[in-house]
C-alpha cells in the first residue's frame, strides 16, 4: 500500500489540563483534547443526528416527503460540531441521510457502493487515533463552532474508506482511479470574531500517493476561530464541485482555552 509522505508530526495531550500556572508561577492556558468518546452510537457503530428537535419539511414532485432535522449536534468542552439528518418518506418506504459532523467506531476499512451505509463510517486505518470513537465529516455549510474565541493546535486526520475507493478503484462518479496528475485536499478555514479568516490545506491524495494513516494537522496559524470549515477540492471536478467523496476523518482536537 502506498502512503505519502508525513506531514509535520506532533504529539498529542490525551487529557485535558485544568493548570493555570507552571512551576515558575507564569499564567499557562487550559488545554483540552476532544476524543469523542462521550457520544453513544447505534448497534452499527455510529451516529449521525435524531429525528428529534426543530425541523422542516418539503415534498417533491414524485410525492415523496423530506423532513430534516436541525437540533443535532455533538457538545464536547464548549465546542459544537453540528450534524444536519434527514427523513425521506415515500411510497416505495423511508431512508435517512445526513451531512455535518457524524460520529463512528467502526473498524472495517473497506467500503462498497452496495452497502454506503455503514461503509461510508469507515476509515482507512481501522480504528480512531486514540479511544475508539472518531469523527467523519462531510458538508453542506456546516461549521464548527467554539463558545468563545479560541485557538485549535491541530487535530489528527486521515481519510475515509469511501474516499480511498474512489482514489485507489475509481467509481462510477468521479470516473477511472488516480493516476499521478491526480490530487484532493481539505481545507480548513478558521473565521476570527473580526471576520477575518485563514486556512490550512491539509492533502489527502497527490502525485499518486494518498493518506492510509493518522496524520497530525497543525492550525496554530489560523489563531483565535470562533468557527472552523471544511471545504473540499480536487483534480476530479465538474460545475457542482468536486467528484471525490469529499470526506475526512478526524480524531483527538487539541484547543486552548
Amino acid at each position: 500500500m502506498i502512503v505519502m509522505t508525513a506531514l509535520m508530526g506532533s504529539a498529542v495531550l490525551t487529557m485535558t489540563s485544568c493548570s493555570k500556572e507552571d512551576n515558575s508561577g507564569q499564567q499557562t492556558v487550559a488545554t483540552s483534547v476532544i476524543s469523542f468518546e462521550q457520544q453513544q452510537l447505534n448497534v452499527e457503530g455510529f451516529w449521525i443526528g435524531e429525528a428529534k428537535g426543530n425541523s422542516y419539511s418539503y415534498t417533491d414532485d414524485w410525492g415523496g416527503k423530506t423532513t430534516t432535522y436541525t437540533d443535532n449536534a455533538y457538545q464536547e468542552a464548549g465546542v459544537t460540531f453540528p450534524v444536519t439528518y434527514s427523513v425521506y418518506e415515500s411510497a416505495y418506504g423511508t431512508s435517512d441521510f445526513w451531512s455535518g459532523f457524524a460520529i463512528s467506531n467502526r473498524t472495517a476499512t473497506t467500503f462498497d457502493a452496495a452497502t454506503l451505509t455503514p461503509d461510508q463510517y469507515n476509515n482507512v486505518t481501522g480504528k480512531a487515533n486514540s479511544g475508539s470513537n472518531f469523527m467523519v465529516i462531510t458538508t453542506y455549510g456546516e461549521k464548527i463552532s467554539f463558545a468563545k474565541g479560541t485557538v485549535v493546535n491541530g487535530f489528527y486526520y486521515t481519510n475515509s474508506a469511501y474516499t480511498a475507493n474512489s482514489i485507489l478503484n475509481g467509481d462510477n462518479y468521479s470516473g477511472a482511479k488516480f493516476d499521478e496528475t491526480d490530487w484532493f485536499k481539505c481545507t480548513v478555514i478558521g473565521t476570527r470574531a473580526d471576520g477575518s479568516q485563514a486556512s490550512v490545506d491539509i492533502d489527502l491524495a497527490k502525485a499518486g500517493l494518498y493518506v492510509n494513516d493518522w496524520r497530525w494537522a497543525d492550525l496554530r496559524s489560523l489563531g483565535h476561530v470562533v468557527t472552523l470549515e471544511f471545504q473540499f477540492s480536487g483534480s476530479r471536478t465538474n460545475d457542482y464541485g468536486v467528484l471525490t467523496p469529499a470526506y475526512i476523518c478526524i480524531d483527538d482536537v487539541t484547543i486552548n482555552g
